[in-house]
């Protein structure tokens, strides 16, 4: 198993190639894209894995602002300027928005506590 996803879509949205970590055929990437603001978004992607790392950053900080990993994960969905996670069940994990400022959504989480 695997994640599925576009290249040219991440392409896309990260406006960069992704550094390869090791080999190429590893299937271990990372997108960073930095904002006119200094936030820096990397996304860390193991596709043989099935695992997912968001982290949000900004320059004047040492350590990240939020960090998440994600486990599972089946595939990446680009929609406009948003990245979709999601799992077998077609679950979406989160929602990373690129534009007008990073942010994310969690679709399977309830403002109602």
């Amino acid at each position: 198993m695997y994640i599925n996803f576009n290249e040219y879509e991440m392409l896309e949205l990260f406006e960069s190639d992704p550094v390869v970590i090791g080999q190429y055929e590893a299937g271990n990437f990372i997108y960073s894209k930095t904002d006119e603001f200094g936030f820096k978004l990397v996304f860390t992607i193991s596709i043989y894995e099935n695992e997912c790392i968001v982290s949000l950053s900004h320059q004047s900080y040492k350590t990240p602002i939020v960090d998440y990993r994600f486990k599972d994960v089946v595939a990446l969905v680009k929609n406009e300027d948003c990245l979709i996670l999601k799992r077998n069940n077609n679950e979406e994990l989160i929602k990373v928005f690129f534009k007008p400022n990073f942010s994310f959504s969690f679709p399977n989480t309830s403002n109602d506590r």
